[in-house]
């Protein structure tokens, strides 16, 4: 309870009002003048010719310094017991009693590594947020929040309690947006009965900085955290040239660096780390705020799984200067070519020289379906009948990841294949034709044709038929990779799924199609078909983006415990979707690096988790200029200002004891010096 008083002009309150009964005390020193200063001595005189004037001047100047005396003493008692009751001077209308809910943020998010004038400023947001769990009274609750807005985190603890958990937090990848957070807070506080009060502390990335009157809280003080310094280099993404690593095969690593600062970034070292063995890959420089994409070459000399991690130097903020990829190469290539007779020599002739390559060949009648997972490519070879059986099967195979081929065989029944060509999403063919059409450009954009030919040569020799499918001008139009002088193509690329389907208008008969007395166009034409793949995701995930990762069903058991080894050991959630399984990570993966996937001590993947780069971008929004919202309070410099003193004053008012115990002091020395000069 607070007593309002007024003193010259100020509306003044106590805090502790209860100590103004000790007032009565000042009865005392009144007591003890009265009775004290009435007792009289005799004191004999051998003159007494001018008793009587001494008597009256000496008189009237003893009272009038014992009163003096019994004024300070007064004084002194009451100011010393007003100070016990600590008055203070509210700064706004009335002081707010009661229980207050004190919500605290502070931003534990990767941009906090960066320097502030002597410490990081993470360091420096948990100082912050001390002095303002400091600023508070015992009997207040408080909440201490960061971005992983944990149910712990929503508990609502004493003083103590929250600064032990302010000394525990850490970093986090979980970055949420600010409205998030003062959503989060805003729910908080409507459970709990009490007066609300809602900081956030953080360096307010552009990137996570969305609040508005709308949807927040409609008090909440921001304080701004800023660096000395804004600037960052990091690795943004990496992805390998071909999608399918294979055994004694050099393949191109491409690794993205973005440069977010506002000035040049010289000499960054960049390294790479293949399976524990680490090489320097030269330095690089890059302008401000630009993209440089960069090579490395590498080579497998094994089958397996493999981790490559992506290195630079940059300080001080690191999370982001490594990135983690993991990738499979398998021991074998399998090819499955459907014949309707005899098998077709020159495709077992393109993987001949290869032990890596395997290339199986079956009938259309006894096409092993329930292996078809087991093979990166198959080949419809000049098949005359597609039964629904294998239509269906071909396509699913497709959806799934799988690339299937299609050579239709020479004036081959065009209703036969128009139900296939339309389950893959294909265009339909029309009727053969017997005329003889010449190739006139290569799509050297495509991926199956790309980085194949150094140069095209103006009188490279061209495929050429005699006899074709036409496609109709309806329907789903694909890729062209090989067309025809007339507009035509002789082969189509579309995407089916995960997959990938190739269609030819033509045979591989030597006598209508001289496509394959061309290697150099051939070879690339089966061998790209048989490393694509549509899904480059799989090589690395991102924290707190990626939940849910998918993998093939054949590799699981499910009589066996499925858990993920790395940083962390955790059992994820699994859930069955047709021929794959989605194993569900989220909120558990919280360090960057790879993490096995195991059952048993059978190894069945390695994943690669990186941070997230959205908080790579340093820039910082413009929190000055909300400061005209109402009921936002902005700290300006923060880092010169004492929040416990601040707050106790703003929730107290300004304190007025030490002004008492001051002025105490004096009185009791006016005391003294009339005791003691005034003789």
């Amino acid at each position: 309870m607070h007593v309002p008083d007024t003193i010259f002009g100020f509306k003044m309150q106590f805090l502790y009002p209860s100590f103004l009964w000790a007032l009565t005390a000042l009865s005392i020193p009144i007591i003890l003048h009265l009775f004290y200063f009435r007792r009289y001595k005799k004191v004999y005189f051998s003159n007494l010719r001018f008793l009587r004037e001494v008597k009256e001047e000496t008189s009237a100047r003893n009272r009038l310094r014992n009163l003096l005396i019994l004024l300070a003493r007064l004084l002194a008692m009451a100011f010393l017991i007003l100070a016990f009751a600590q008055p203070v001077i509210p700064l706004n209308e009335s002081l707010k009693a009661g229980l207050r809910n004190i919500s605290v943020f502070v931003d534990n998010s990767f941009s906090m590594q960066s320097f502030g004038k002597d410490l990081p400023l993470f360091d420096r947001a948990k100082q912050k947020a001390r002095e303002v769990i400091m600023g508070y009274g015992q009997e207040d609750r408080f909440q201490v929040l960061g971005h992983e807005l944990s149910p712990s985190q929503a508990q609502w603890i004493s003083r103590e309690e929250a600064l032990v958990r302010l000394e525990e937090m850490d970093f986090t990848p979980m970055v949420k947006p600010l409205s998030v957070i003062a959503g989060r807070q805003k729910q908080s506080f409507a459970k709990e009965d009490g007066t609300p009060v809602a900081w956030m502390i953080s360096d307010f990335q552009n990137s996570i900085f969305d609040l508005s009157t709308k949807d927040t809280l409609s008090k909440i003080n921001l304080l701004p955290m800023r660096g000395v310094q804004e600037k960052n280099v990091a690795i943004d993404s990496a992805w390998f040239e071909s999608p399918i690593q294979t055994l004694n095969q050099t393949s191109a690593l491409f690794f993205s660096i973005h440069n977010y600062a506002g000035e040049d970034a010289d000499n960054i070292r960049v390294s790479i780390d293949l399976d524990g063995q680490e090489r320097p890959e030269g330095t690089l420089d890059i302008a401000a705020g630009k993209i440089v994409i960069d090579t490395a070459n590498i080579t497998i000399l094994k089958a397996g799984w493999h981790t490559l991690t992506i290195r630079i130097s940059d300080f001080p903020v690191t999370f982001d200067d490594a990135y983690y990829i993991t990738f499979e190469v398998a021991e074998h290539v399998r090819i499955l070519s459907i014949n309707e007779r005899t098998p077709n020599p020159r495709i077992n002739a393109v993987f001949a020289d290869s032990d890596y390559f395997i290339v199986e060949n079956a009938l259309s009648n006894n096409t092993p379906f329930d292996r078809f997972q087991e093979f990166n490519l198959i080949i419809l070879n000049e098949l005359v009948h597609i039964p629904s059986g294998l239509s269906a099967a071909i396509t699913k195979y497709a959806q799934e990841g799988g690339n299937v081929l299609f050579i239709p065989a020479n004036a081959g029944p065009a209703d036969q294949y128009n139900p296939f060509l339309r389950g893959m999403g294909a265009n339909e063919f029309q009727s053969w034709t017997t005329m003889e059409r010449q190739v006139g450009k290569i799509n050297t954009e495509a991926f199956i044709y790309n980085d194949v030919f150094s140069r095209m040569k103006p009188n490279m020799r061209l495929p050429k038929v005699t006899g074709s499918f036409t496609f109709s001008a309806s329907g789903s139009k694909g890729q062209s990779l090989l067309s025809f002088r007339d507009g035509g193509d002789l082969a189509t690329f579309y995407p089916v799924g995960k997959g990938a389907f190739c269609a030819l208008t033509s045979s591989l008969d030597e006598k209508v199609n001289d496509l394959v007395l061309q290697p150099e166009i051939f070879v690339p034409l089966i061998y790209k078909m048989t490393i694509y793949a549509s899904d480059f995701s799989d090589i690395a995930y991102t924290i707190g983006v990626d939940h849910l990762i998918p993998m093939d069903r054949a590799d699981f058991s499910a009589e066996k415990e499925t858990v993920i080894k790395g940083a962390s050991e955790f059992i994820p959630g699994i859930s069955f979707l047709g021929s794959r399984i989605l194993l569900d990570v989220q909120g558990q993966v919280q360090t960057s690096g790879f993490y096995s996937l195991m059952q048993g001590d059978q190894l069945l993947a390695i994943l690669a988790f990186n941070y997230d780069r959205k908080e790579s971008d340093l820039s910082l929004a413009d929190v000055a200029s909300i400061t005209d919202q109402p009921g936002w309070t902005v700290w300006d410099n923060p880092d010169e200002s004492d929040l416990t003193h601040l707050i106790e004053t703003g929730r107290q008012g300004r304190q007025l004891w030490k002004w008492c115990i001051v002025l105490s002091l004096f009185s009791i020395a006016l005391e003294i010096a009339l005791i003691r000069l005034w003789k």
